[in-house]
């Protein structure tokens, strides 16, 4: 799904250019996403399913290769938008797949990236959580101001969501570098729900309530019985959008958001007290990039890609406090209905 929103989203973005215009008449035909989609599905299956029959993969390769041709052959395409589907298939694959070398650089060049950013807004935290205040307050005003030309969208999601590592500052044990796991489909399961305010054909407010969570590894392995925010890791954000109504059925989007953390803590020291409920643990921000696909006037499905970040500090029923920033990444399929 991030291929395609990035696929019509280059298209929407080129406009009238030449290197967008096809062949047969009209524009958004760079790149091709038909070849796009057949050679990430080529390249995945070459990589992870017959890897050791090297007449099928010849073949796999070829029928990508043949949808291609069928797209120049008909005049909707030329050549160049061809082949830039072709790679932008080829590179989405690479990136996504799990084993990938480029996908490790990316993930680790990421990281790096969002803890320089942490280290700069380490001494920040009461001015975002201000903000976050704000922005909430902001968006009551706007969902609710009088519009002629407002939408409001009810969106329910679910979908597979992981965290990568994180330190952990405990004020009695220290710190430790621990790995998360997600579990998404363990019960309670990953899910989310939002409702959005189109003010126009392109800008919409809203809020969201995101069940993410998160499992230490290994708790013992740090000094701890119990380690996890698993019902959830909850996140609570007041949210902008910004849509592309492309004239078809898909709508590309992106958005962003701000709120609050409030995780159902359980956290127990090897032989102490367990912090068993909720609390709110500080600010929040979040980043989306997805596309719907319109089934009817009312009702669309989609897939996105979202990314939180929260700074999260708890009070432990064993004394003290435990401190942790959690990075989240998740792809959701939902549904939405529009009124």
């Amino acid at each position: 799904m991030g291929m395609m929103v990035l696929a019509h989203g280059t298209k929407a973005a080129f406009g009238e250019a030449r290197i967008n215009q096809r062949p047969g008449g009209g524009d958004k035909g760079f790149p091709s996403a038909h070849t796009s989609a057949a050679t990430i599905g080529a390249s995945s299956l070459v990589h992870d399913c017959i890897a050791s029959h090297p007449v099928g993969k010849a073949l796999v390769v070829l029928a990508a290769a043949f949808v291609g041709g069928t797209r120049i052959d008909a005049g909707k395409h030329d050549v160049w938008q061809v082949l830039a589907g072709g790679l932008l298939g080829w590179g989405s694959d690479r990136v996504l797949r799990r084993k990938s070398r480029m996908r490790e650089r990316l993930v680790t060049g990421i990281s790096i990236i969002f803890r320089a950013i942490r280290a700069r807004l380490a001494s920040a935290r009461r001015a975002i959580f201000q903000i976050g205040l704000v922005a909430v307050l902001a968006t009551s005003a706007a969902m609710w101001a009088p519009s002629a030309r407002a939408e409001v969208e009810i969106s329910l999601y679910g979908g597979v969501q992981s965290a990568p590592h994180s330190t952990i500052r405990d004020s009695v044990l220290g710190s430790a570098q621990v790995k998360w796991l997600g579990k998404s489909f363990d019960p309670p399961p990953y899910y989310g729900a939002r409702v959005t305010w189109w003010r126009n054909d392109r800008f919409g407010f809203g809020f969201e309530f995101n069940h993410t969570k998160i499992y230490a590894d290994n708790p013992a392995k740090y000094g701890y019985d119990v380690l996890e925010f698993t019902d959830g890791l909850n996140i609570l954000t007041a949210n902008i959008w910004r849509r592309w109504q492309l004239g078809g059925r898909i709508t590309p989007y992106v958005g962003a958001g701000i709120g609050l953390a409030v995780p159902h803590v359980e956290v127990q020291p090897t032989g102490q007290v367990k912090t068993f409920g909720y609390q709110v643990t500080g600010p929040a921000v979040q980043v989306v990039a997805g596309a719907a696909w319109e089934l009817n006037d009312r009702w669309s499905v989609f897939g996105e890609y979202k990314g939180t970040y929260s700074w999260n500090r708890a009070t432990l029923d064993s004394g003290g406090s435990f401190e942790t920033d959690i990075i989240t990444n998740a792809l959701n399929i939902g549904v939405s209905l529009r009124f």
